[in-house]
């Protein structure tokens, strides 16, 4: 092409080689050529490192590589650049990435990336409850409930519900119900407390606090509303009719929040866009009609009672590997929760704190749930 050409020549000229440099960039990505764009990019960045664009290419082009580590210095060599809310955000999600990598492989590399990420963006859901399940695991009780209880509360998120649900091992369904009650009290009237102890409560069969739990919801209940519902009918009367009916409406309900970027909708957190290669793209929110969806995941949904409904066609989905993300044909399934060991001598969490006379009342019953 001549523009192509045109460019070329300006590349090898020292006064325009950045300015060729970015136009081969283009024409580049305008054929599709990935391997050749990045390497105009990563050129572009050594010979001039303040180049946005340049430093932004190759940034994305190492996190669609999973190269976490490679990011991250790309990251310290932008630091300048970044203000510092920017900087320590996108640093917290490219360790939770490297992280959740490592996290089969290398547990204690695991923990220390997770920590340096929960300190940097201590809201940031996945980096909260990864950090509590290493910290649990390793007998650190207290640090774990800290850590997910704050996270919690600035987030109330389904993924911190299920790392606090698990925080104790060997505890009876009745005490972690108690558990559970107490956080929801943390941020009243949200629907993600209430999902929390419903399900509590249906594993310690308290059949009428999971129901007033749901009531609230029932005018227009959401998908997995429904399901907790037709497991309660089950559970507790054994009516497979109501039962049925309770999953026929799942089919059909408002759909739940899930991690949604540029209109892709994903079973879990991702730290960048598969549609647009942004770092920190993912919001916890109701997708959008038309989003590309992947398959919801709810580990405690019982299977459908009636006939299933249609297959859907498959998705692009990203997963983050020990050295890559790559698209994948199939649909990918939720880790399995990692079984936590608690430390016989260690007394439990803390309670919540509380600023306010009437929270630290409130809190005094917590205290004592884990004494």
């Amino acid at each position: 092409m001549q523009s192509e050409r045109a460019f070329q020549t300006m590349a090898a000229q020292p006064d325009t080689k950045a300015l060729g440099l970015h136009g081969l960039f283009i024409e580049a990505q305008r054929r599709n050529d990935a391997g050749s764009a990045r390497a105009y990019a990563e050129e572009a960045a050594r010979i001039a490192p303040s180049l946005g664009w340049a430093g932004t290419a190759v940034l994305e082009a190492r996190c669609r590589d999973g190269d976490w580590a490679g990011a991250l210095d790309l990251l310290e060599q932008q630091r300048r650049m970044l203000d510092r809310a920017t900087y320590r955000r996108q640093r917290a999600v490219l360790l939770t990435a490297r992280a959740l990598a490592v996290e089969d492989s290398d547990r204690d590399a695991a923990k220390e990336f997770a920590l340096e990420a929960n300190k940097l963006a201590p809201d940031l859901v996945p980096a909260a409850a990864l950090t509590g399940r290493l910290l649990a695991e390793g007998g650190h009780l207290r640090k774990a409930n800290r850590i997910i209880d704050s996270a919690w509360r600035a987030n109330p998120h389904p993924e911190l519900a299920q790392a606090y649900a698990e925080l104790r091992s060997g505890e009876s369904a009745r005490d972690k119900l108690k558990r559970i009650e107490a956080g929801a009290r943390r941020v009243p009237g949200h629907i993600e407390g209430a999902l929390a102890v419903a399900r509590a409560a249906l594993d310690a069969q308290e059949f009428a606090k999971a129901r007033s739990e749901l009531s609230p919801y029932l005018d227009r209940p959401t998908r997995r509303v429904c399901v907790l519902m037709a497991r309660l009918e089950r559970a507790e009367r054994n009516d497979e009719g109501r039962a049925r009916e309770w999953m026929a409406r799942a089919f059909n309900a408002p759909p739940d929040p899930q991690w949604t970027a540029d209109g892709y909708v994903s079973d879990r957190w991702l730290p960048v866009s598969p549609v647009s290669g942004r770092i920190d793209s993912f919001v916890w929110r109701v997708p959008l009609t038309g989003a590309i969806a992947a398959p919801i995941i709810e580990p405690e949904l019982p299977a459908p009672i009636s006939a299933t409904p249609a297959p859907r066609g498959q998705n692009p989905v990203i997963t983050a590997g020990d050295s890559a993300i790559r698209s994948a044909p199939e649909p990918v399934k939720a880790e399995p929760v990692i079984p936590l060991v608690h430390a016989p001598d260690d007394p439990g969490p803390d309670g919540f704190e509380e600023s306010d006379a009437a929270a630290k009342e409130d809190n005094s019953g917590w205290r004592k749930i884990f004494q």
